[in-house]
């Protein structure tokens, strides 16, 4: 029952059960709440308090408890004091102790030399909450009085940890500011009644000495190291690994205890036990979590000169983990030594995510040294062990239980770990949460180990940062025994038994009983029950073969439930029922299957009247005992002979892999194993299995060959393959094959019974897919199984596995075609990959035709870049290698070694082009153009053809390797190069053709002799020409050309000149001519008529001439001899054409 206190008053932070006996019995919830209000005369805002809570169903009826009045402020200060930071309770019917550690004592107020210590105060109240000065009651302040300042008491913060000793003879104390933060523990006498008057000299002791008050003899050493940390990474793994500075050795006190230093808060937690160290004597543990920055508890024991001396040491794990913050003692397994528990809630692991750590140090006969703890760890900032709390037997088993906290987790868990004969059962056995009853940093205080509701359980207080207090009490436990009985045993099919006389029918009892702890403790308890009928058969989805004759309305056929009430322990009660088997059964092998399931019925609960103390919790069922029981009902075997013993002789004659396409056995090699290729389209394969039910001597065919019932064939296989199916080539001869969830186990029914004589023959279906590239061998395990009687052994089918890497490569080069032109230069003034020569890509696809690969870095495509040619002069210089796909993640461009080796600039243009994704031109525009000075070459010697390749040795090649790491469809190598001009201009400028070959391949580096690789290597070619343009001027260099032009005119002008001074070029005269020369005349129309009659002879021919023209165009009538006809005046006669 939750309760809550007032807001901000941390009401929770501390939490104790208590019990009084006296006056009257009554059980109280304690709940410190450090910043309560401050009372009225208290002269302080907040002071704290301590709040008792009866047990009653009430959330407000927590009462304030009377224990501190006024305020002298002359000598003390409240203010902030924080009352009730810590409670404890001596068990029923003793004393409580609460604390406010932040007490401030003061002297010479308002005056210059005022001091103010902070020394911490407890009150120790009787068992009804009061103080009784007479009886070591009222108020407890040992560092009062003391030598001042933080070196020795002034912040003594005394009550920080408050506790009994179990024997409840001593009040113990931690004071964790004494001594610069050193800390002390101090043991008091606590009186309980006259007969400790007599032990007034026992004690008080102390760490430091009650009469010395010397630090020295305090475990710690004479110098304080506080703060000398060095981070370091010398393991690189943890990143937030640290390094102390360790005392020097005359600094550390001697013992085997060892020693503590400054600040190491001794006292912060303490408690007590006997059996530590020596059987039956009482030990001291105080916790000291800032103890050489680790944390550290000390045992310590009294002396005759009432100091506490150091006995045992355990040391923190890990730094700045607070061990020690929190301590709890308890005999865990039960032997009579008491056992360790330590908390360090700021211990954290980064790589596990771990965060707060429990330490349980099993007790090895007193002696510690050696002794290895167990760690329990929660989740990451939990603050989990902040809080420990010691339950008792909550389970009743013979061992003490425990409980811890942590209040961040979530918002709150508390964690109960059950003890036993080995120790602690490491995983819990409850897990309370503070969401289940609204509360926030629940589990942050703890107690246990106490009964306050008076069932003879311990139960449970759970305090909060949250203002709010739960009580989880412990229910009663019942173990219950019950049995099934039924008749008849087996079931006879030949024999009906109903009472209709046609069916067969069977009666089935069920008993209960229940033991609890204490004995007395005997409630009447009401056991549901119910009988489910042929479980088996109804889960595989099959109608069940019976059905009950006396069921309830609600109740389905199959099922009957009742109810039993078992008055008290020890009471046995029965209950009785029958069901009838169904007609025309026909599973006849497997047994009926009955269930018995029961749960306890919940009472229910009276309503309280206001007042009433709260009601009784009810029982549970113990959780680990089982409440459901299994029975099985067999059917008489038939066909097993006259003497009813079913002898079978079940033989799996035939086992071996076959291919999965029209199911043809798998190749075998010499040895009889068989050759199976998976990752390269096999996705599974069949296994070919052929069982017989024959006699073993067929001459005595009796001995054996019985019907073998439940017949079965179990197969069990490699992780590498999984169960895809069953195939038979008789369908009515398919067995039903089934496997468990992850496909490895298949259990297949070969008949129910497989008869005499029967033969089977089917084909298991096993998928390859889990086989990997590291599979050698598959081992298929077979066991035949009946509940007949034969003995079977198992066998074993093996196959030598050859893994087949889907993967081909291809490649191509852009352009295929390549020509060469221009001037030689050097390597030296090549500047930018433009002065080279053409540029040609060359594309290498890998695919992989399978499932995605995973080589691990194991394999790598390889290109065989030829970069020179056999006299060492360049060919194709690598300018760029880049892989797509196939890389890690976040991984590019791994591929070695580097190209571009001379460093040479790369085009800005094609630098751009990338930067921009935009893809590569089909040609070139930078090809390099014509130069007006070529190298001569004669056209008549083209004619050889030649072929550079690393593999036939006319080149030398630079092998780029490429890991493949990962890829799914394809990887694709881009290598982008130049062709180096100046050597084909010197090298090959007389050959027609040349082809350079660049070849690429798949390797596997790995230790795997099973591996194959097909399709992995291609052969890239690209032909390489002499530029066209370059043919035209390749016969005569230009000069030559020119001086030959410039000759040529030279001669023809000599030439011409001689012809000149020759007379070549003069005309001819010729004398005049006496030849007669003719002329055609234009004949006038008008005188046509007169000349055709005078060709014709009609009229007779006399001489004329055609008329006189006269003008530029007049030309001499020739006479008949060819001079030119006179006239009158003697001149030639000028006429017309």
């Amino acid at each position: 029952r939750a309760r809550e206190g007032e807001p901000g008053s941390l009401f929770g932070f501390s939490v104790a059960l208590h019990r009084q006996l006296q006056p009257r019995p009554q059980s109280w919830l304690l709940v410190g709440a450090p910043q309560a209000l401050a009372l009225p005369g208290q002269q302080a805002n907040r002071t704290g308090g301590l709040f008792a809570c009866p047990l009653s169903l009430e959330e407000t009826d927590c009462y304030r408890v009377d224990i501190d009045h006024g305020a002298d402020v002359q000598k003390e200060s409240k203010e902030n004091q924080w009352l009730g930071v810590s409670v404890r309770s001596q068990g029923p019917g003793g004393k409580i102790v609460t604390c406010a550690h932040r007490y401030e004592a003061r002297q010479r107020v308002d005056q210059i030399l005022e001091t103010r210590d902070v020394i911490g105060r407890c009150f120790v109240l009787s068992q009804d909450l009061a103080i009784r000065d007479e009886l070591d009651g009222g108020e407890w302040k040992f560092c009062e009085g003391r030598p001042q300042g933080h070196e020795q008491f002034g912040f003594c913060q005394q009550g920080t940890a408050a506790a009994f000793s179990p024997d409840s003879h001593y009040l113990l104390f931690g004071a964790p500011g004494t001594y610069n933060w050193k800390g002390t523990a101090r043991v008091e006498l606590c009186a309980q009644g006259s007969a400790d008057l007599a032990h007034l000299d026992d004690g008080p002791y102390e760490a430091g000495g009650e009469k010395e008050q010397d630090p020295r003899l305090i475990p710690v050493p004479a110098n304080s190291y506080f703060g000398l940390l060095f981070v370091t990474n010398i393991d690189s793994s943890d990143p937030d690994q640290l390094v102390y500075k360790t005392l020097d050795p005359a600094d550390r006190l001697p013992g085997p205890a060892g020693d503590l230093a400054l600040n190491s808060y001794l006292g912060f937690s303490i408690d007590s036990g006997k059996g530590l160290v020596r059987a039956e004597e009482l030990s001291f543990v105080a916790g000291a979590p800032r103890a050489n920055h680790k944390g550290a508890v000390v045992i310590l024991r009294k002396d005759s000169a009432s100091r506490l001396v150091p006995e045992v040491m355990l040391s923190g794990e890990r730094l700045t983990s607070g061990f020690g913050y929190s301590l709890a003692v308890a005999d865990l397994n039960n032997d009579g030594w008491t056992d360790l528990v330590v908390g360090a809630p700021y211990f954290f692991e980064r790589q596990e995510e771990l965060g707060g750590a429990v330490y349980v140090y099993m007790n090895q006969g007193g002696h510690w040294a050696g002794v290895s703890p167990l760690r329990i760890c929660g989740s990451p900032d939990s603050m989990f062990g902040i809080s420990l709390a010691v339950l008792g037997d909550i389970n009743q088993d013979g061992f003490a239980d425990i409980a811890v906290g942590a209040p961040f987790d979530g918002d709150g868990k508390v964690f109960i770990y059950h003890g036993s004969s080995l120790g602690v059962v490491i995983k819990p056995s409850q897990v309370l949460e503070g969401e289940a009853v609204g509360m926030k940093s629940f589990g942050y205080s703890l107690s246990g180990g106490l009964d306050v509701d008076g069932n003879r359980y311990p139960d449970l207080l759970v305090g909060s940062l949250d203002d709010t207090a739960v009580l989880f009490r412990a229910r009663p436990v019942l173990h219950v025994s019950h049995e099934v009985f039924i008749a008849p045993r087996a079931i006879d099919l030949g024999q009906p038994n109903c009472a209709a006389g046609h069916s067969v029918c069977v009666d089935l009892r069920v008993c209960f009983s229940y033991i609890a702890t204490p004995s007395s403790y005997s409630p009447i308890v009401a056991l549901d029950y119910v009988l489910d009928g042929d479980t088996d058969r109804r889960l595989r989805g099959q109608v069940p073969r019976v059905t009950f004759l006396s069921r309830g309305p609600d109740d389905p056929k199959h099922q009957a439930s009742g109810t039993v009430w078992l008055k008290h322990q020890h009471d046995r009660v029965c209950g009785d029922t029958m069901f009838q088997l169904q007609e025309n059964v026909k599973d006849k092998l497997r047994p009926i299957v009955v269930t018995l399931s029961y749960t306890l019925q919940t009472p229910r609960l009276r309503r309280q009247a206001p007042g009433q103390g709260l009601p009784p919790v009810a029982p549970i069922l113990n959780a680990h005992q089982p409440s459901t029981q299994r029975t099985e009902i067999h059917f008489l075997k038939q066909g097993c002979g006259e003497d009813k013993i079913c002898q079978s002789n079940l033989q799996l004659v035939q086992a071996r892999f076959c291919a999965r396409c029209d199911w043809d056995l798998t190749s075998r090699d010499a040895d009889g194993t068989t050759a199976l290729f998976a990752l390269s389209g096999q996705p599974v394969i069949g296994l070919e299995l052929t069982v017989t039910n024959l006699p073993s001597d067929p001459a005595r065919p009796q001995a054996d060959g019985d019907d073998a019932h439940e017949a079965q064939l179990l197969v069990t296989h490699p992780a590498s393959l999984h169960y895809s199916g069953v195939r038979a080539l008789d369908p009515a001869e398919k067995p039903l094959c089934l496997s468990n969830e992850n496909a490895s186990h298949v259990e297949c029914e070969l008949g129910n019974p497989m008869k005499r004589g029967a033969q089977v023959t089917f084909y298991l279906t096993l998928g390859t897919s889990g086989i990997t590239i590291e599979t050698t061998e598959l081992e298929v395990e077979l066991l035949l199984a009946t509940i007949s009687k034969q003995e079977l052994q198992p066998i074993s089918v093996r196959a030598r596995v050859f893994i087949e890497l889907p993967l081909s490569i291809t490649g191509v080069a852009i352009p295929q075609q390549l020509f060469f032109s221009g001037v030689v230069r050097g390597e030296s003034a090549m500047k930018s990959e433009r002065d080279i020569g053409s540029k040609v890509k060359y594309e290498v696809t890998v695919s992989n035709q399978g499932q995605s690969l995973n080589t691990l870095g194991s394999a790598f495509l390889n290109i065989m870049w030829p970069h020179e040619i056999a006299n060492g002069k360049w060919l194709l210089y690598p300018m760029r290698v880049e892989l797509e796909a196939g890389q890690a993640p976040g991984q590019k461009g791994l591929c070695s070694p580097r190209p571009n080796i001379l460093q040479l600039d790369v085009d800005s243009r094609d630098r751009r082009r990338r930067e921009l994704g935009q893809p590569e031109p089909e040609k070139d525009p930078e090809q390099p153009e014509p130069s007006t000075s070529w190298w001569p070459v004669a056209s008549a010697e083209k004619k050889r053809n030649i072929t550079l390749d690393c593999a036939r040795g006319t080149a030398n090649c630079l092998v780029f390797s490429c890991p493949l790491y990962s890829f799914d469809r394809a990887a694709v190598l881009h290598v982008w190069g130049r062709l180096w001009n100046s050597t084909f201009l010197e090298e090959y400028s007389a050959v027609k053709s040349l082809e350079v070959i660049v070849r690429a391949n798949i390797t596997v580096k790995s230790s795997i002799k099973n591996l194959l690789l097909r399709d992995a290597s291609t052969v890239i070619p690209v032909m390489v020409y002499l530029d066209p343009v370059a043919v035209v001027a390749e016969g005569v260099p230009w000069w030559v050309i020119l001086l030959a032009v410039l000759a040529g005119l030279l001669v023809l002008a000599l030439l011409v000149l001689l012809l000149w001074k020759m007379g070549f070029f003069k005309r001819a005269r010729y004398p005049e001519a006496t030849v007669p020369q003719y002329h055609a005349v234009k004949i006038p129309r008008e005188d046509r008529q007169q000349f055709k009659e005078e060709k014709t002879g009609t009229i007779l021919r006399n001489n004329w001439g055609s008329p006189r023209r006269e003008g530029p165009d007049a030309h001499p009538i020739l006479a008949a001899d060819g001079h030119p006809e006179p006239g009158s005046d003697g001149h030639p006669v000028s006429g017309t054409a």
